[in-house]
Parts: structure tokens; sequence; C-alpha cells
């Protein structure tokens, strides 16, 4: 029989005879036999002080413990490889032994081809497995401590190995993870299309060099989230050929956050700049347009210089609503912070929505949410989103607004209100400027809106996703409800509500109305007015509405703000134009109508104001 490797090995047999046969055959096919045990404890002893290749055992031996048991304290204890000797094939005793995780199983009697055969595959296996976890320690040494997510695949794209920073990004670990493809826990996708990546693990192999990932992937990862990432899938060498890959990916979510607030920060300083020095170039216009106003009345109608006039009043007027729309973005409403409960003000947000956007949907986290706001104007600007939104969004689009905690752990002292929407004409460059003033007739809502929510200490980023999916985030700090020293929220203003689909009207009567001294809520139509009425937290004196006329809510208008504020007058116009009779005791006849100017909407204000403070509600 030719030599073998001297391989050392104990045997454990409590039959004397049957223990010397198999001596003596080891050594005659070239083995050590270090020696040879018939209890328990004299095996351990034996084990312990020889350090074997290998242990044939036999699972009867004398004394309490069987060969089952000494087996499992060696695989807890030593890393010796065990080949079970016995005469039993019962299921019972095959289920105990294959618990000990041996290396082989023997049934006497013992054939001298087999029983080699045996030993020879139980080391080989031992030594590959004792290969491959030192190559697992080696890399969880060299991983664990890099800041990335690593994986490390086979030949096939299977999973070797991933550090603790890829169990918590992906959301799987080792266990579950080992042996798996590397596409089930790598759900790449482009952010922009939501279209799958390719599978690069591949690529990286048949180039034989590292290949970075494209630009704006996204990863579907735990918990369903969506992380930004960043890396690399480089080959893994071993003897000069590869054996499979080491996928290395950051988390840059966050970064890529505070790099797009960084940006629209920088373009919003920019701006406000710009606005800034045209407004402080630009003279009174108001005054302007009104002294244009006077000299084209006092012109006779065939004067020369009635075209010329006319020409400089529009201009003034234009240069007027543009110097206004500047001021509003430089001036935004002043923000009073307290202690506010953002479930209760979505929930009163929901309530008055619904009945102008039934397809509005709300979804709070159940626990209690308080955030440090002022919660006025958190409405309001929520308001300017569903606004923009509702005249923006596809016919069969839910408009859906969320609250909840942040998933960031830079940012878990924060709470994100969410708004999406499906767009039917928006694009991205649109959605990215959003929160830019308009020089034209688009409303500034949302560019006061920005700049409201940045004076609350929050930050607020919109963003166009697939499928024409548009998000508005809202990031407001938390705050404990234990917090001492809370702000006390200070009551809003009783105000002038306007309901007027023209923006140029409604910035002229907001300028008046302010240099006197009066608040006023601006809404584009009924359904808008219904709903600051419903939301604003102070007295309404007054509303002033002049809607379309194939406005919807137009005739159920006063029924409905009478039913919810009984102490609000309402003065319903259809153009601004109201009988001489109701002008009586002026110079001007009692017979015909006559055009209403800003004087006159003035005198109703401080009339319904008057009332308001001497507690007259009469509507």
């Amino acid at each position: 029989m030719a030599s073998a490797p001297r391989h050392k090995i104990v045997v454990v047999e409590d039959e004397g005879l049957i223990a010397a046969d198999l001596e003596s055959r080891l050594k005659a096919a070239g083995y050590s036999v270090t020696g040879t045990a018939d209890s328990a404890p004299q095996a351990l002893k034996l084990i312990r002080a020889t350090t074997p290749d290998l242990v044939l055992m036999d699972i009867r031996l004398k004394g309490d413990m069987d060969g089952i048991q000494v087996a499992d304290l060696l695989r807890q204890e030593l890393d010796v490889p065990v080949v079970f000797l016995t005469a039993y094939e019962d299921r019972a005793t095959l289920a105990r032994a294959s618990q000990t995780q041996a290396f082989g199983y023997i049934k006497k009697p013992i054939a001298s081809s087999s029983l080699r055969g045996s030993i020879e595959m139980a080391i080989a296996k031992h030594r590959h497995e004792r290969d491959l976890r030192a190559q697992r320690d080696w890399l969880a040494a060299s991983f664990s401590a890099v800041p990335y997510a690593v994986l490390v695949t086979d030949g096939s794209g299977r999973i070797r190995y991933l550090n603790s920073q890829a169990e918590e990004l992906t959301g799987w670990n080792s266990e579950q993870a080992l042996g798996r493809p590397s596409r089930e826990l790598l759900r790449l996708f482009y952010r922009e299309t939501g279209n799958p990546l390719e599978d690069f693990v591949p690529v990286a192999m048949l180039h034989g060099e590292t290949i970075p990932l494209p630009e704006n992937v996204w990863l579907k990862g735990s918990d369903e989230r969506d992380y930004a990432i960043e890396g690399s899938i480089a080959p893994r060498w071993r003897d000069g050929r590869i054996e499979g890959t080491v996928v290395a990916v950051t988390d840059t979510t966050l970064r890529q956050f505070e790099e797009t607030q960084t940006r629209q920060e920088n373009k919003q300083d920019a701006l406000w700049r710009l606005a800034d020095g045209l407004a402080r170039e630009l003279p009174q216009l108001s005054t302007m347009a009104e002294d244009c106003s006077r000299l084209l009345e006092a012109l006779p109608s065939d004067s020369n210089l009635r075209r010329d006039a006319e020409a400089i009043e529009r201009a003034a007027v234009d240069a007027f609503a543009v110097t206004h729309r500047l001021r509003r973005f430089l001036d935004p409403p002043e923000v009073r912070p307290a202690r506010v409960l953002l479930n209760e003000v979505l929930s009163r947000l929901e309530s008055a929505w619904t009945q102008i956007q039934p397809n509005f949907r709300l979804r709070v986290e159940p626990e209690p949410i308080r955030v440090q706001a002022d919660e006025w104007q958190l409405i309001r600007s929520l308001i300017g989103i569903l606004s923009h939104a509702r005249r923006r969004m596809a016919a069969a689009s839910e408009l859906v607004i969320e609250a909840s905690d942040i998933s960031f752990d830079q940012m878990s002292h924060s709470a994100c209100v969410r708004v999406s929407y499906t767009t039917a004409e928006e694009d991205a460059t649109s959605v990215e400027r959003v929160f830019e003033p308009s020089w034209s007739g688009d409303s500034n809502d949302l560019p006061v809106a920005y700049r409201v929510i940045k004076k609350m200490g929050g930050l607020i980023a919109a963003r166009l996703e697939k499928g024409n999916a548009v998000t508005f985030d809202i990031y407001l700090s938390r705050v404990d409800a234990t917090a001492a020293g809370a702000p006390v929220p200070l009551r809003e203003k009783p105000a002038v509500l306007l309901i007027e689909p023209n923006q140029e009207v409604r910035r002229v009567l907001h300028l008046h109305f302010q240099r006197h001294g009066y608040s006023l809520l601006e809404a584009e139509d009924c359904q808008e007015g219904l709903l600051l009425a419903n939301l604003y937290p102070a007295h309404i004196p007054l509303v002033i509405a002049n809607p379309e006329n194939n406005d919807q809510g137009r005739a159920i208008l006063a029924e409905k703000l009478t039913a919810s504020r009984p102490e609000t007058r309402v003065r319903l116009l259809a153009g601004y134009y109201e009988s001489c009779r109701a002008a009586a005791g002026s110079p001007i006849p009692a017979i015909g109508t006559r055009h209403l100017t800003k004087w006159d909407l003035l005198a109703w204000v401080q009339d319904a104001f008057s009332s308001l403070n001497t507690g007259d509600t009469a509507v």
C-alpha cells in the first residue's frame, strides 16, 4: 500500500480489539495514531493534549457520555474534524450525530478502502472549510472598519461576505445573504426613470478592472427605503485568476440632500440681492400710476396727449406689479414659532381641503409629532403648495400629504411633511425653479413659502421623479413633548378675505389695505376662499368676493361663509360696480351704477372692523 501523508489520528472506541485493529490498519496506511481512548473523559484529555488532524469516534462509549456528546464538545472548543464509527443506523442516532457537524459516518464492520477514503475526504473538507473561515475572518477584519458597505461575491455573483454597513444598508443579515445572487441584495435603479441598473458584476470580471457605478443610481434598501449611493465593483484576484468581485458602496443620500439645499439657498440669496437692488432703484410707482389716472381724467377725449399718458399709465402699472412681487418676496410675513402638534394641523387641513379636492389623502403616523413652527404660516405655505398641485396635477392623480419622522440619522431631530402628486404639465426644469420669484403673472406663493419655512428654522425641497411624480418635502424641527419654556402661540389678527382671480387687482388691494393697517387673505377662487375661511384662526370681519361668473362656488359662497362664520360680512360682486342708490348722499345722482375704487373698498373694511370692535356682528 502506498504511503499516505502523516496525518495524526485519535481513535475513540470502547471495544479494545476493534481499537487495536484500527490502530494497526491506520499505521499500515501511513497515518500517525497519537492514542486511543474508550471513554469521554479519556478521549477529551487525549485530544486536547495531542491536537490530532482527525478523530475516529465510536458513538457508543463507556461511561455517561457517548461519542455524539464528545463530538459536540469538540465542535464548540476545538477545531478538530470527527468521523463517526457505529453499527447503529436508526433515525434518532443519525439526527443527533448530524447536529455535531461531523465530517463523515462509517458503518461497522469497517472496510480498509472506505476507511482511508473517508479519512482523506474528511481532512480535505475540513482544510477547505478552515481556509474559508480564515478568508471570511480576513475579510471581516479588513472591511468591518471601513466607512463603506462592502459585499464580496464569487464568480457566479453570489454573496460570500458582507460587512455590517452592508447589512444595515440592504436590510439583509449575513445568514440570509450568503449564497444569494448579489442582485437580490443590491436592488439598484436609476432615479430619473426608475429602471433597474444592469448587473455590473460580470462586467467588472470581464474587464478585469474596477468599474464605477453610474451617476444618479439609487438603492432600494432596508424597510423599502431608497438611498442615493456611489461606489464601484472591483474584480477579486487569487493565484492569477478572477474568482469573484468586491462591491463597495456608500450612502450619499444626506450629502446629496445638503448639496441640493446649499445650491437652492445660494440661488435664493442671489435672487434676494437682485430683487433688493431693483426694488431700491424703482420709484414710487403706485403714486405715478395714480397721477397718470388723474391726468387722463383731466385730458379732453380728443387730446393728442392721451395716447402717451395711457402708455405711461400702463408702464407704471406693470412696473408697480413687478415692484409689489419683489417686495412680497423680500419681506415675507412675520413668523412667530411655537410648539405645534403637526397631527392636528394636518387633520384640520384635511377636513377643509377634502371639500374642494375629493381625491385628497392624508397619511400621518399615529404617534404625536410636535414641531417648532408658526401654525398659520405653516398652513398658508401648505395651502400654497396644494393649490400649486391642484392647478397642475393630472386628472386621475391623487393629492397626498404625509407626515413622518426623518430617516436620516443626522436629521433624526426633524419631522417631514410630504406633498406628492402626478403632474400633467411640469418638467424637471420647472420643478427645479419652482421656488424662484415670478416676474410674470404667476403666483409667488411658493417663493414666499420657501422663505417662511426658512424663517421657522426648517427646510423645503421639491423634485420630479419617475412617472411625472412631483414631491414637495418640508422639514421642521421636532420638539420634545416635555420641553420646558416652549413659546405660546400668539393669536392671529383679524383679516379681510379677498376672492379675486386677477392677481394684479389682489396686489393693488393688498398694498392699499396693508398701508392702512389691515391684514389681507388672498384667494384666487371661491373654493380657495372657503378653504382660507375654514382654516384661518382669527376673525374675518369682511369678505370681498369678485369671482369669475363661471366659478362653481359663486352660488353657494355667501351661504357657506355665513354658516361657518356668522359674524362675517360678505360683499359678493360682479365686477367692481355698485348701484348709485348705495352711494346716496354723495354728489353723484342716485341713478345707474358707478365703478368702485380702492378707497370705497377701504371704507367697507373700516366699517366692518368698526362693527367688530363694537360687538356688532350683523352680516
